[in-house]
């Protein structure tokens, strides 16, 4: 079990530089990059990092970011330290504030921003494609084997999605029938 754990999440060792990239891209080099997955243009890139490592305004922005970081984990720390739980609920999204400082680069950044949003969206789309295969399972179980390939995909988007009917509206719309 051991071996398949180290076997499994040896990606992240040798990608270790890729994700640290979208917290501090300043100290990384880009050879140490891997871009292949994200359609990268290598030159661009280079460019744009050493435009971006030059110029004060940008790369302040991840100086902050990271004295960002470094604020919540103290504060969750502390609601953690006190057993505040709720007040863990009214704390910044760690993701929230990387999003918001990337989302501050101009367009002049393409292929850097590119690289930071492929890497920020690794994880999303692999929970997202989990969840759904899990849902299907679920409802494409031995009792329901006979579920039609139209009528599992519509079962799968109500389970997948997030839209909740509005009960009072739809009821007031039909008409009740008394009993003789």
């Amino acid at each position: 079990m051991k071996d398949g754990f180290a076997d499994r999440f040896e990606h992240f060792k040798t990608n270790k530089r890729t994700l640290a990239f979208i917290v501090n891209p300043l100290n990384i080099n880009t050879n140490e990059i891997n871009i292949e997955p994200f359609g990268i243009d290598t030159g661009s890139l280079q460019m744009q990092m050493l435009d971006l490592k030059t110029k004060d305004l940008w790369s302040g922005k991840f100086k902050e970011l990271k004295s960002k970081l470094e604020e919540l984990e103290i504060q969750k720390c502390m609601h953690i330290e006190q057993h505040k739980w709720t007040a863990l609920k009214e704390i910044p999204r760690v993701e929230a504030l990387i999003f918001g400082a990337w989302n501050s680069f101009p367009e002049c950044y393409s292929e850097v921003k590119k690289l930071a949003y492929g890497v920020l969206t690794i994880f999303g789309s692999t929970y997202s494609c989990e969840q759904a295969f899990s849902c299907m399972n679920v409802i494409k179980s031995k009792v329901r084997s006979q579920l039609t390939n139209k009528n599992l995909e519509s079962c799968l988007k109500l389970k997948t999605t997030s839209y909740k009917p509005d009960l009072i509206k739809l009821s007031k719309g039909l008409q009740s029938q008394c009993s003789h």
